[in-house]
């Protein structure tokens, strides 16, 4: 315990140069004694540390200090290179020189063996622009507005408290507390358009450790029974979970899946065309044979 505290005041004092007994001993749960004994101990164990009195005084690193790569293990340092790889495909690019100075301190070459992509295929700037901004709502604290389409093509304008970027999917989204609706909510950031940073400050906020993307009405999930051509099986094995696919002796496949039952839904399954049967529920059959219909008549006309 007391050397993962070490560690801690160690870090803190990296990170910021010079803090308060009163401020470790809060943020650490202990007393000041027991951060003064910590203190005597880095000092003891060659860290240059030492105190500082008077107005904007307090605990101290020496400006020369850095913090020496070999507290991280190799293993650690390939995780952090992965993870900065991970961001700095999806953001800015401002990760870009912490990435190189982080790859130059760990002695790593080759710091481009990989490439991560989060983005569809066709998007264009405006979505990396909108995943920038974001991110900087939520680093900062402060809130966001933007107008949203929802899944059935609604649109509104939404003022939120932004707290988590979520990966789900192969899309997007972003968890926040809607001040419209007074309650938490999801967004895909693909859906957003012209998000607005606002001036003011939000107070931080723990958002719910699982979220799930409401349906437009609060509409139920449905058990769906799907039968899928042998040429969709890159897109099912894509998309469903192995459990949910079973392989037939002709080599369709089944799969048995629950929607929400929405606009979305209705998408989905037409965007396979004729690869796709719904063996059930009936009803189901019934609205794609409709829009069957309403292709033709397009079409015919």
């Amino acid at each position: 315990m007391k050397n993962s505290r070490l560690f801690e005041i160690l870090y803190l004092l990296v990170e910021k140069r010079a803090v308060t007994a009163g401020e470790l001993a809060q943020r650490l749960e202990v007393s000041e004694r027991t951060i003064y004994r910590d203190i005597e101990a880095l000092s003891a164990a060659g860290i240059p540390v030492f105190t500082q009195q008077g107005q904007g005084g307090g605990i101290r690193l020496m400006d020369q200090f850095v913090l020496d790569k070999a507290l991280l293990s190799q293993a650690q340092q390939d995780e952090i290179l992965f993870a900065l790889q991970a961001v700095l495909a999806a953001g800015s690019g401002l990760e870009k020189e912490t990435l190189a100075q982080l790859t130059a301190l760990f002695h790593r070459e080759g710091g481009d063996w990989l490439e991560v992509d989060f983005t569809d295929w066709g998007s264009g700037a405006a979505e990396r622009e909108t995943f920038t901004l974001v991110k900087r709502a939520i680093l900062a604290r402060r809130p966001l507005s933007f107008t949203y389409y929802s899944s059935a093509g609604e649109k509104s304008r939404r003022a939120v408290e932004p707290a988590r970027l979520v990966f789900k999917s192969g899309c997007w989204y972003l968890s926040a507390y809607c001040r419209i609706r007074q309650d938490w909510r999801i967004f895909r950031l693909a859906r957003m358009e012209d998000p607005t940073l606002e001036e003011e400050s939000c107070p931080p906020r723990h958002p719910p450790e699982r979220l799930e993307v409401p349906s437009p009405g609060g509409e139920q999930g449905t058990e769906l029974r799907l039968r899928f051509q042998p040429s969709a099986a890159w897109r099912v094995q894509d998309y469903f979970h192995p459990k949910q696919i079973t392989r037939e002796s002709d080599s369709h496949l089944l799969v048995n899946c629950n929607f929400p039952e929405d606009q979305w839904l209705l998408s989905f399954l037409l965007s396979f065309g004729s690869q796709l049967e719904v063996l059930s529920p009936g009803y189901w059959r019934d609205i794609l044979v409709r829009e069957g219909k309403k292709f033709l008549e397009v079409y015919e006309t």
